[in-house]
C-alpha cells in the first residue's frame, strides 16, 4: 500500500454531518420566523431551498457568483416561489438567524471520530481543505470536538479560489510543504474534491456512502462507502 505524508480532508458531509446539522438549524429558524404562513410545511420550504442551493454552489465553486449573492439568493428564492411579501427582507433575516445556529451542530458522519483517532498518530500532517466559509468552519469543528485532530485549515475563502480550481490544491501542497505524490485527498464531492485533486496529481479517496454512480471516463484512486475503510487504505 502506498504511503503518504500528508492527508487533506474535506469537512462538510465528509467528516462533519453538515446535511443533518443544517437541516436542524433551518427547521428551528423556520419555526422561529413563522414560515408556516407561507409554506405547506418545513419539507416544502426545504425542498425549494435545497434544489436551488445546489445550483448556486456549483456556480460559486466555478467562481461565477460571490458568497454574498449565494447567501442572499438561496434564502430568498423559496419565498419568491410562493409569492411571500418582502421576500428580500425575510430572506436576510433567515440568513442572519441561520448563521447563528449553523456552526453549533455536533453531529459527525458515521465513524468519523474513530477514524480520526486512528489517523492522527499515523500522519505527519492532516489538514481540512474546504470551500466552506471561514467564520463557520472553525466553529463547526469546535462544536463537534474535532479541531485538535488537524494541523490547520485551508479554506477557499481565504485564498480567493474554490475547489476544484488547481490553485487551491497547489496552495495546500505549499502550506503542507509537500509534493503531490506524497499527499492524498479525501472528500465526498466527486467534481470538487476528487477531480480537483487529480488535476494536480494528488491521489484521491472518494467517500460515497450513497453509492452514487461514477463517471465512466474518470475513476478515483479509491472509492469507499464507509469512513472505516480509510483504515485499510491509509
Amino acid at each position: 500500500m502506498k504511503q503518504y505524508d500528508v492527508l487533506f480532508i474535506d469537512l462538510d458531509d465528509t467528516l462533519y454531518d453538515f446535511s443533518s446539522n443544517s437541516r436542524d438549524a433551518y427547521e428551528e429558524v423556520y419555526a422561529l420566523l413563522g414560515y408556516d404562513r407561507y409554506f405547506d410545511d418545513f419539507q416544502h420550504y426545504y425542498t425549494l431551498y435545497m434544489d436551488y442551493n445546489a445550483q448556486l454552489w456549483v456556480r460559486y465553486a466555478a467562481g461565477e457568483i460571490t458568497r454574498d449573492y449565494l447567501n442572499a439568493e438561496r434564502y430568498t428564492h423559496p419565498l419568491r416561489v410562493v409569492g411571500a411579501p418582502d421576500a428580500d427582507a425575510l430572506g436576510a433575516r433567515f440568513w442572519h438567524e441561520s448563521m447563528q445556529r449553523l456552526p453549533l451542530g455536533k453531529r459527525l458522519m458515521p465513524h468519523a471520530r474513530e477514524v480520526l483517532d486512528y489517523l492522527r498518530p499515523r500522519y505527519h500532517k492532516i489538514y481540512i481543505l474546504s470551500n466552506g466559509f471561514t467564520e463557520l468552519q472553525a466553529r463547526k469543528m469546535q462544536s463537534a470536538g474535532i479541531g485538535h485532530y488537524f494541523d490547520g485549515m485551508i479554506l477557499s475563502e481565504d485564498i480567493g479560489v474554490n475547489k476544484p480550481h488547481p490553485d487551491i490544491f497547489l496552495h495546500a501542497l505549499r502550506v503542507a510543504a509537500t509534493t503531490a505524490d506524497k499527499a492524498i485527498m479525501v472528500g465526498d464531492n466527486f467534481e470538487v474534491d476528487i477531480e480537483g485533486a487529480r488535476g494536480v496529481g494528488i491521489d484521491q479517496v472518494y467517500y460515497n456512502p450513497l453509492g452514487k454512480p461514477l463517471p465512466s471516463e474518470a475513476q478515483p484512486t479509491h472509492v469507499i462507502g464507509s469512513l472505516l475503510e480509510l483504515k485499510e487504505i491509509l
